[in-house]
């Protein structure tokens, strides 16, 4: 299942951004009102897969290669306007109809607004420092959206959690689309790094990391480490089994070394996951930022 639905979203990642340049270059332009609707029309579509793609699975780099291969198709099309009527060829009854193309655009610029909308959050924040080092990191589900974080949004105390992987030099986070080996993950293995000064209030390890694609359900957070940065517990996910070196009570400066990221618990692959919220209320979602930026789903961070 896990492995369709990967293969089925990026096809649509690439494939959907690719049909409107190539629907913007191969037009027959009835009129400038036309071309600008299909331009618009585009730009939606591609801000969405841009924003919301599983680019990840092939290349991030893949993303920016669409988005010049785009902006090559609007420029060199703009001549052919020249000759053109500003709004084209009336029908039987005097009237130029784009509403088909209007109501696309629409559901598309619903779409893009859901999605940007992930970069904004209500509320409190703790700032926290990058719990992973050397290397380009990215960020696979995060944000204040469902679109953009579709498998913590709908919980209210883990609404703003991320989930973390490392890049390649190619942009995968993987030596392959979706690979069975767990050391062909960038990311398994990395070092776990404290957030925070704080103390740890709870640690559980001795979960076996999963072979790629068969979650454990049974124990969502696998092997993880509860932390407590002053009134914030801060949550980090999926460890290396054996991997954790701190023990509940201990004392944690930012940058000590906790654990190693692994595939324990409910979890398709390799990454590491980390959420915030307030000791004194479980259910209320901290946001976090990491040196005062949110981060939100499809944003690289190198560290």
């Amino acid at each position: 299942m896990f492995l369709a639905l990967a293969v089925i979203v990026t096809f649509l990642t690439i494939a959907v951004p690719l049909l409107f340049t190539a629907w913007l270059w191969k037009g027959k332009y009835k009129s400038r009102v036309d071309w600008l609707l299909r331009v618009l029309l585009s730009i939606a579509a591609i801000v969405f897969f841009l924003v919301a793609g599983t680019w990840w699975f092939l290349s991030v780099w893949l993303k920016y290669c669409v988005e010049a291969l785009f902006i090559f198709v609007a420029i060199k099309t703009f001549p052919r306007l020249e000759d053109r009527k500003i709004f084209g060829k009336r029908d039987s009854k005097g009237k130029v109809s784009y509403n088909g193309r209007v109501a696309v655009l629409v559901v598309f610029m619903a779409l893009d607004f859901l999605a940007i909308k992930g970069g904004f959050f209500k509320g409190e924040t703790i700032d926290l420092s990058f719990p992973l080092r050397d290397g380009r990191f990215l960020v696979v589900q995060g944000g204040a959206s469902p679109i953009t974080n579709y498998f913590h949004n709908s919980d209210t105390s883990q609404m703003y959690a991320l989930d973390i992987v490392k890049l390649n030099a190619l942009g995968n986070r993987a030596n392959g689309f979706f690979p069975a080996e767990l050391s062909r993950y960038k990311v398994f293995g990395e070092v776990v790094y404290s957030p925070c000064n704080g103390v740890i209030a709870g640690v559980s390890d001795g979960l076996p990391d999963n072979p790629p694609r068969e979650a454990d359900r049974k124990n969502t957070a696998g092997n993880h480490i509860v932390l407590d940065c002053g009134e914030t517990r801060v949550l980090l996910a999926h460890l290396m089994s054996e991997s954790i070196t701190v023990k509940a009570g201990q004392f944690v400066k930012v940058n000590t070394v906790m654990a190693r990221v692994g595939n324990s618990g409910d979890t398709a692959e390799p990454h590491l996951h980390i959420q915030a919220w307030k000791i004194d209320k479980a259910d209320k979602a901290v946001a976090m930022t990491f040196n005062g930026e949110f981060l939100v789903m499809n944003r690289t961070f190198k560290n």
